[in-house]
């Protein structure tokens, strides 16, 4: 590889591989990429998960036709409450590892999101967005980063994700003629992670090929943020006993009923 030339550089970001790769890419640009992850039976298992959860959650609603009212239609939230390969997945070895070198050791998993992207359908994630909807303003450092699975290829043709770089550096969605030249579509093989800022500006691009595009989103954020759902009260069981992954689930973060449970709360950790 040729190195880099410069001159007249007093300070600069040289990197000596691991995840400084990934935090300088986060910082300049919002996303970065960590390719081909997961192999092919973790990829199909997934995808075959994805489906049943999705037939059941319109049916917890009353039928597919009741999502799409709302927006939701091919959407399918928390899936690890649902099955233990989404709770492996979003605990991944790999994937954890990042998140914690750019987010330190307390962080809270606030959605996980599955994304069905048929080519006979236009999807709601068309629009561009922020994951932290509604906000608008900028932080020295991020409070949360997004990671999108891809378990099928992400391409323009399937309906890759789009981002506008940089953009989480800006509190405002910039403009019409600077987002037509300056948002970029990367080509993702499946099995792999795209991690982002979760106030860089993107959007799901329109599948034009012949076949389904799947993707899994997660949002990783500061505890001072809340989750989509309730996920302690999704999975329906006692905390863990690795104090880690309690928090990491919303356990050791999320409102307690009063006073007395605070302090309950409190001692029980303090006793540990």
């Amino acid at each position: 590889m040729d190195v880099v030339q410069t001159y007249g550089v007093a300070a600069d970001r040289r990197q000596d591989g691991g995840h400084e790769r990934i935090q300088e890419e986060l910082l300049v640009r919002g996303f970065s990429v960590i390719e081909s992850v997961l192999d092919e039976t973790e990829i199909v298992e997934l995808i075959d998960a994805m489906d049943r959860i999705y037939r059941k959650q319109c049916e917890e609603v009353g039928g597919e036709d009741q999502l799409r009212r709302i927006n939701d239609a091919d959407i399918v939230r928390c899936l690890l409450a649902y099955d233990e390969s989404y709770m492996r997945l979003a605990t991944h070895p790999a994937l954890m590892s990042v998140i914690k070198s750019v987010l330190g050791e307390n962080f809270v998993i606030l959605m996980q999101n599955g994304i069905i992207n048929r080519p006979d359908r236009k999807q709601f994630q068309t629009a561009w967005h922020r994951d932290l909807n509604y906000q608008h303003w900028v932080s020295t450092r991020p409070l949360a980063l997004s990671t999108l699975v891809t378990l099928e290829d992400f391409k323009e043709k399937t309906g890759g994700t789009a981002f506008l770089p940089s953009s989480h550096r800006f509190e405002n969605f910039p403009s019409d003629q600077f987002i037509r030249n300056g948002q970029v579509t990367p080509q993702v093989p499946k099995g792999s992670f795209i991690v982002f800022d979760s106030m860089t500006f993107h959007r799901a691009g329109v599948n034009r090929s012949d076949r389904i595009r799947r993707g899994v989103n997660h949002v990783f954020g500061a505890p001072i943020l809340s989750q989509q759902v309730d996920i302690p009260a999704m999975l329906g069981r006692d905390a863990p006993d690795d104090p880690w992954l309690a928090g990491f689930l919303g356990y050791r973060w999320n409102p307690v009923q009063d006073v007395a449970a605070w302090r309950r709360r409190k001692i029980s950790a303090a006793a540990a």
